[in-house]
């Protein structure tokens, strides 16, 4: 019994000295936690500060590359963001100043950001397609005052670290005296520590844990990172791709990269919006996927959404595969403003590799977004260049580019001493059609003429739709002999049309053409169009459906 009481003795002893020195260590390491967050909170705001400064500059970036992107387009989407962004300036620029109100010099740069954000959110009110240079010097002004303002926020946190570090060694020094004392202190409850030592590969295993799912976040930021870039690179380098087929390339090469070991191809719906074909593939498809096909059998634009097909998700497989469908493939509808535009279909054949694909979802669809972006950009770009040289009932190219057109034919014929033929043709009591069977008659009447001009001449020659029911032809590096010759094959080929309209045979259509020659009849565009123009009504009053030359006393 004595025994044990000093067995207890011993223990309370050790007991009361575990709490006085435990009291001893928590007033240091107190002490030392609030001096740390003391000296710290200065280092952390100018940190904020900088933070907050690289938003604004972000933000500056962002209104400067919409800027120029609503020139580029006019597109009032452009134009929005722009503004939102100055919004978003303005509110970081008004928490500057409200974090820096304790430095004057430092809410004195925050004010004139505050001034330069202003004028530039009017600035971007006023900017136009064709006046986006407004921007320019509210936006240096607020570079300007960002750079400086970062300058001097990079100055106070190199000293305020300095004086952390000195406080640091402060901190240490007391540190140790507390390490010394704990060094008594573990020594005497050493005994305790045995019993922690059962625990320790419990501890261990969690730590493992706790490491492993480090790791696998790590891996997980890196592998964002890197399509994050990826995407970066495929919108910079489709915004340089001029056509839809240098643009579907790109998409279809940093698909690849995306998603290394698939398979697949990129289907466009076609212009008459009835049918997709397939204009890329890649990953030599194993399963073939049909050159043409309904865009309903596609389940994802039925449902308008993404669709991963996979043994234990779903079993209903799409339509558009010549032969037996793949086990596991995704397909991504190509939208951009409300328009369907495509799909991407993309095999998997592996299980690993759906889900990798799986997990990069995300990335995916912003991949296709951008694509389908990019290509409804060009197709409109196309169409925009297209109804500016072509006639919109015929087809054929418009009076404007026929006199760009002549007059480089010209100059190219006088650099190589070569003829060129200029044909006007008109065709022959064209307002009978319109009297008789209504304008849309004398509409067929002129889509078919121009089909059969067309066809009757050569890949360089170039057809005009001249005005009315005239129309124009220039052959480069002809003979008269010949121009003459591929004059009447058009007449004949224009007279032996059969055109009914709503089951009603028109009369038949017969033209007269005159020809002038180059340099025969005159070396200067306008004087060879009159000759040409002159042959034509020589050859209405010779009694039409039939080809007259220029006389060469035309010109005098």
């Amino acid at each position: 019994m004595p025994r044990n009481r000093n067995m207890v003795r011993v223990l309370l002893a050790f007991v009361l000295f575990g709490i006085c020195g435990g009291s001893i260590v928590a007033l240091v390491i107190y002490a030392d936690a609030h001096t740390f967050t003391f000296t710290g909170s200065p280092v952390n705001h100018t940190q904020n500060n900088l933070l907050d400064l690289a938003e604004v500059a972000e933000q500056l970036d962002r209104i400067e590359l919409d800027a120029r992107l609503y020139r580029i387009t006019t597109s009032e989407e452009y134009l929005r963001t722009a503004q939102s962004a100055t919004v978003a300036l303005n509110t970081i620029s008004m928490r500057l100043q409200e974090q820096m109100r304790e430095d004057p010099a430092e809410e004195a740069n925050a004010k004139d950001l505050i001034a330069a954000a202003v004028r530039l959110t009017a600035s971007v009110k006023r900017i136009t397609p064709d006046a986006t240079t407004a921007i320019r010097e509210p936006l240096l002004d607020c570079h300007r005052i960002v750079n400086l303002m970062q300058d001097e926020e990079r100055r106070n946190l190199d000293q305020r670290e300095q004086a952390e570090q000195r406080n640091s060694m402060y901190l240490l020094g007391r540190r140790i005296a507390v390490i010394v004392v704990g060094t008594a202190l573990i020594l005497v409850l050493f005994g305790f520590l045995i019993r922690d030592l059962m625990r320790r590969g419990k501890f261990e295993a969690q730590i493992s844990d706790t490491t492993e799912r480090l790791r696998l976040t790590v891996e997980r930021l890196e592998q964002q990172a890197a399509e994050s870039r990826l995407l970066i690179a495929a919108r910079d380098e489709v915004a340089l791709c001029l056509d839809v087929a240098l643009a579907q390339q790109v998409t279809i090469r940093y698909l690849t990269q995306l998603l290394p070991g698939t398979a697949g191809g990129l289907c466009i719906i076609n212009s008459a919006r009835q049918l997709m074909e397939t204009v890329e593939a890649w990953g030599g498809v194993d399963t073939v996927i049909y050159d043409g096909f309904a865009a309903e059998t596609c389940c994802a634009i039925r449902s308008g959404r993404i669709r991963w097909r996979k043994p234990e998700r779903s079993e209903i497989h799409c339509t558009h595969f010549a032969g037996k469908a793949p086990e596991r493939y995704v397909c991504l509808p190509l939208t951009a403003h409300g328009e369907t535009l495509g799909i991407l279909t993309i095999e998997l054949p592996t299980h690993e590799i759906a889900t990798m694909a799986e997990a990069r979802e995300s990335t995916l669809i912003s991949l296709g977004e951008m694509a389908a972006m990019a290509i409804s950009g060009l197709h409109l770009r196309q169409k925009l260049e297209s109804q500016s040289i072509r006639d919109g009932l015929t087809g054929l190219f418009n009076r404007s580019f026929m006199e760009i057109a002549l007059e480089r034919e010209l100059i190219r014929a006088g650099r190589q001493g070569k003829q060129v033929a200029v044909m006007m043709l008109d065709i022959d009591h064209f307002k009978q059609f319109n009297d008789t069977a209504g304008h849309e008659a004398g509409d067929v009447v002129l889509r078919e003429v121009a089909d059969a001009m067309r066809l009757g001449v050569r890949s360089e020659d170039i057809v005009c739709r001249y005005g009315g029911e005239e129309f124009l032809i220039i052959m480069p590096e002809i003979t008269t002999r010949a121009a003459i010759e591929r004059a009447e094959l058009l007449r004949r080929m224009i007279g032996d049309l059969s055109l009914r309209y709503h089951g009603q045979m028109l009369r038949q259509v017969t033209i007269s053409i005159g020809l002038a020659m180059y340099p025969d009849h005159s070396e200067i565009p306008e004087e060879l169009l009159r000759s040409a123009d002159h042959a034509l009504y020589a050859a209405k009053h010779k009694g039409r459906n039939c080809v007259v030359a220029a006389d060469t006393a035309i010109r005098a």
